[in-house]
């Protein structure tokens, strides 16, 4: 596999400033075997993207908060997962369905754990959105599920930066009905993806809170139309939104409406 040689140099630079502190640009030139001008492209590509800093009286260069930010969300999403796991087990063997955990990057959902349905008639199907692959939020249940708790400005803002691509004939690309459909979510507490994203998947997903009640992730249940019928939705989602609530219980959240309105 061909690596990226300025990221390679970029981490090396990152790893020293991690390992011994504070430095000058002099100190970090000893430590890495760089000729100057890549050392202060470098330097100054990571500044201008905040995972360095460079005090401005002393000169000397030390770790970003973008980084902070960063390791925050890798050790949320890894604590989300270890938590999330035995439910998400327990429900997928009760639903006999897929489930996928997501949380939001860059304005889409991305699934970052997924329990598959046991059942030999349809385990080799490939849902979309599947682990590390993002799915738009206006077309899937897990998206919606966290879009229908962001607020009216950021909700704009997703739908002017991504749009409201059509992915079938059941795809919401009108604004206003989104919106529409979004306020539902919310009296409900539960969100579905009726065959919008792929015309063969119907999704059922509800959110995860926090210990401050913000929405951090979602739990969808995931199957064929002919298996998530129309007429199961409401059950499926009482099991999901159990789920959901649990897990944001051991998150802090304090709820005890569980119940599909």
């Amino acid at each position: 596999m061909d690596l990226v040689n300025s990221i390679i140099k970029a981490v090396r630079i990152l790893d020293v400033l991690k390992s011994r502190g504070s430095l000058t640009y002099i100190e970090i030139m000893k430590q890495t075997p760089l000729p100057k001008s890549t050392l202060f492209k470098i330097l100054s590509t990571l500044e201008a993207e905040e995972l360095v800093r460079r005090d401005p009286d002393s000169g000397r260069y030390q770790l970003g908060v973008k980084l902070i930010e960063w390791g925050s969300g890798a050790r949320s999403q890894l604590e989300i997962r270890k938590i999330a796991r035995p439910f998400m087990k327990k429900l997928s063997e009760n639903l006999d369905c897929t489930i996928h955990l997501t949380v939001l990057a860059h304005g889409e959902v991305l699934p970052i754990e997924s329990f598959d349905s046991g059942n030999t008639y349809w385990h080799n199907f490939s849902f979309p959105g599947g682990v590390g692959i993002p799915a738009p939020l206006h077309a899937t249940g897990a998206g919606k599920a966290i879009l229908a708790f962001m607020n009216k400005e950021e909700i704009e803002n997703v739908i002017k930066k991504k749009g409201l691509e059509k992915f079938t004939e059941h795809t919401i690309t009108d604004p206003k009905r989104l919106l529409a459909v979004l306020e539902d979510i919310r009296k409900k507490g539960f969100a579905v993806s009726d065959a919008e994203h792929d015309d063969m998947v119907r999704s059922v997903a509800a959110p995860i809170r926090d210990h401050d009640g913000q929405v951090i992730a979602s739990l969808s249940a995931l199957g064929i139309v002919s298996r998530i019928t129309l007429e199961l939705v409401p059950e499926v989602a009482q099991k999901v939104i159990e789920a959901a609530q649990e897990i944001s219980r051991l998150f802090g959240y304090l709820s005890d409406d569980t119940t599909v309105r």
